[in-house]
């Protein structure tokens, strides 16, 4: 059984019966560790908020990290046309041999608002319907930029709603939808899509939907500084476990 649980850094954690699903038997613990947290967002993110559907052009940043990747692979699955982007050559490269079906001409980078320009091109000026960000300040307002016309934008980031970075509000009049969404809340008050997530994730696991994100860093759990100043340096692909 895998769980997701506001209190992962714990002794004892009390499980939430609609936040755990059974592990299949094909799976290994370590394999099963990847998976929780990083459907959790993208199904909530994707579906949910995003109302992600065939032919919808997407937007998904940091392709190469644990909920890159599944976004990417939920999006294509749906029939989607995927655009991301990556911080290195390495992760270029990954994409693109993990994610043979994505073009090149669709991978930008995540360390400049260059993606905006590869954007505009490659959907002659339309812009794309769903935004899945996690970058920050400048490179926030320019994904802003990259959407069409009624689309939504899902951010999964904290720093510019902790540092309170503003919005121009005439960025709004395409009719674009916003939405900031945090895991932790299911936890807490309105429980209002819990039931719909856990059974979305059951059915994913369930017909073979949800894969395991590739690339899983193990450290053993008495080198928890280790893993924490290995995701501190921003290389790293796919998911870190402590076991």
């Amino acid at each position: 059984m895998k769980i997701i649980s506001s209190s992962s850094i714990a002794n004892v954690v009390v499980k939430d019966k609609d936040l755990c699903w059974k592990i299949p038997d094909v799976w290994t613990f370590e394999e099963a560790a990847t998976i929780s947290c990083v459907y959790s967002t993208v199904y909530m993110t994707l579906y949910i908020y995003g109302k992600m559907k065939k032919g919808d052009k997407i937007l998904i940043h940091s392709g190469t990290g644990g909920v890159g990747q599944a976004a990417i692979h939920l999006a294509l699955n749906e029939g989607c046309e995927v655009f991301t982007t990556v911080s290195t050559e390495d992760k270029r490269n990954f994409i693109k041999k993990m994610f043979p079906i994505i073009s090149d001409r669709h991978i930008g980078n995540s360390r400049d608002i260059s993606f905006e320009q590869m954007i505009m091109q490659q959907t002659k000026d339309r812009g794309v319907d769903i935004v899945l960000n996690s970058l920050v300040e400048e490179k926030l307002i320019a994904s802003v930029r990259c959407l069409a016309q009624n689309g939504r934008f899902l951010e999964i980031g904290k720093f510019d709603f902790v540092s309170n970075n503003p919005l121009s509000r005439c960025m709004f009049q395409k009719g674009i939808s916003f939405y900031g969404i945090m895991l932790e809340n299911i936890f807490t008050g309105n429980r209002k899509y819990t039931s719909l997530l856990s059974k979305m994730i059951a059915d994913g696991l369930k017909n073979g939907t949800i894969k395991p994100v590739q690339v899983l860093k193990i450290f053993p759990k008495t080198n928890i500084e280790e893993a924490f100043r290995y995701m501190a340096n921003g290389k790293y692909m796919g998911k870190v476990c402590l076991y």
